[in-house]
């Protein structure tokens, strides 16, 4: 009986036991299937939020691009997008706040030539040729001997506080380029202001008759009343190329008072100056609206695109856009110009006054205060060029005999030269060449001119060579 209930028992524990264990291993393999599939559920969740999350991405990429295009963006996350185009717009305020226009470099070469004084003192009367010029201050066309004619001039240019070799620099330049307009037929534009003093008049008298050579001709001796630093060519402002008229250090232009002048205009006003004057129409992208394309002599600007417009058309005719356009448009001084913008106004910061081709004026006038001679400042400025005595011009001389009738007749064939010297259409080609060493010569007129040929006296000599700097690399 003991037996027979130890067996029962045993056999009792041992169904027990695997009933307990039957349960305890399916437990286990439960809670096997529910992390496996807890984790399936979660890798299910994580691919899905990684899908979302490219899809939110790659959503949000193609909004910034094809919201520009106007394209439909429903299919898209827009809660993300949006916020992101939120930030970009913030962004974009925050930078447009606050910009300067970038200039291109310019690495051109610049001339830096001081010779010996030439202790050149040959004179003639001019007072029996007569030269007609559009005159600014009374509007119209005035003749005059070149006696009076040039003593207005730079009485008007310059007046007579400056030093004496300042003036009669001024005077030989005056002279060399109402010369050189005569010999092609046309009349330049000056300011004649009577009253002068007797000083004006001594310098006059000192250089009377002498004008700037190159290759035995009278030059196109252009000046400005300042330049940003450097003198620039006739080829950059005027595309006509004279190969005295290069790019020429001029190194106390920032002691002139326009040096660094500011026009500050609202971005409404820019809107509306360039929309009024111009075909363009602006768009709302503030930092677009100016960009420099090219650059001259340091500061000056060349080419420019307005708001995607390479040219415009700007007082009735189609042209490409200039820094002489914004000159024009924002009464600037000079295209040696900065551009910049901040807080919804725009400042053209210019530096000098004019085109800045040929003398600076401001230059001259403290080269001759650092004891410079007047022949040493032009022969500065106009590269290879040298100091003759011109012959008589025979076609004033006859100019002084007509009738008020026969001059009108001819000014009214005849080209104005503008007051920005806008160039007639005959340039001289030749590259800068050694300047004569003769003591004289004998020459054809000036580049077209119809007058007689004449002797001219150069200020050179053998003793008294051109002496030539090599361009320096700025």
């Amino acid at each position: 009986m003991n037996l027979v209930m130890k067996k029962l028992c045993a056999n009792v524990c041992a169904a027990a036991m695997g009933i307990t264990a039957v349960g305890i291993c399916g437990n286990l393999l439960l809670d096997t299937k529910t992390v496996n599939a807890e984790k399936s559920a979660a890798a299910v969740s994580s691919a899905k939020a990684e899908a979302q999350s490219v899809k939110t991405t790659t959503a949000t990429e193609v909004y910034s691009f094809v919201n520009f295009k106007k394209a439909s963006v429903d299919q898209y996350d827009m809660t993300y997008a949006q916020s992101k185009k939120t930030l970009k717009t913030q962004k974009a305020k925050k930078s447009a706040a606050e910009f300067s226009v970038e200039m291109p470099e310019d690495k051109g070469e610049f001339y830096d030539i001081m010779n010996d004084p030439a202790n050149f003192y040959d004179t003639r009367s001019i007072a029996d040729e007569y030269y007609t010029v559009y005159d600014i201050i009374s509007g119209g066309t005035v003749t005059l001997n070149g006696h009076e004619l040039l003593c207005r001039i730079v009485n008007s240019e310059i007046g007579g506080n400056w030093g004496d070799e300042a003036i009669k620099a001024q005077a030989v330049a005056a002279y060399s380029w109402v010369r050189f307009n005569d010999s092609i037929g046309s009349i330049p534009t000056v300011g004649l202001k009577a009253g002068y003093s007797s000083k004006i008049e001594s310098c006059v008298n000192a250089v009377e008759g002498q004008t700037m050579l190159y290759n035995g001709n009278i030059i196109n001796a252009v000046y400005s009343a300042s330049t940003a630093g450097y003198s620039t060519t006739s080829k950059d402002i005027w595309g006509v190329d004279y190969p005295y008229l290069k790019r020429v250090l001029s190194a106390y232009d920032d002691k002139d008072p326009n040096w660094g002048i500011e026009k500050k205009y609202t971005k409404e006003q820019v809107k509306e100056i360039i929309e009024s004057e111009t075909d363009i129409k602006l768009s709302d992208d503030v930092e677009n609206w100016f960009r420099i394309d090219s650059a001259f002599s340091g500061k000056y600007i060349g080419g420019v695109t307005i708001d995607g417009h390479t040219s415009c058309t700007y007082n009735g005719s189609n042209a490409r856009i200039t820094g002489i356009t914004l000159c024009n448009l924002f009464d600037v001084k000079s295209n040696a110009m900065e551009i910049s913008y901040k807080d919804g106004e725009f400042t053209f910061k210019s530096y000098g006054w004019g085109h800045g081709v040929g003398m600076s004026q401001w230059g001259a006038c403290y080269y001759a205060e650092a004891g410079c001679t007047y022949d040493q400042i032009l022969t500065h400025y106009y590269v290879n060029a040298y100091l003759g005595l011109s012959g008589v011009n025979e076609k004033a001389v006859k100019r002084g005999q007509m009738s008020q009738e026969e001059i009108d007749k001819e000014i009214d064939e005849s080209d104005i030269v503008d007051v920005n010297g806008e160039q007639p259409s005959q340039p001289v080609q030749a590259e800068p060449q050694p300047a004569e060493t003769t003591t004289s010569v004998t020459t054809a007129p000036a580049e077209n001119e119809s007058e007689s040929s004449s002797e001219i006296t150069s200020s050179q000599s053998e003793d008294d060579p051109q002496t030539t700097t090599e361009p320096l690399l700025s």
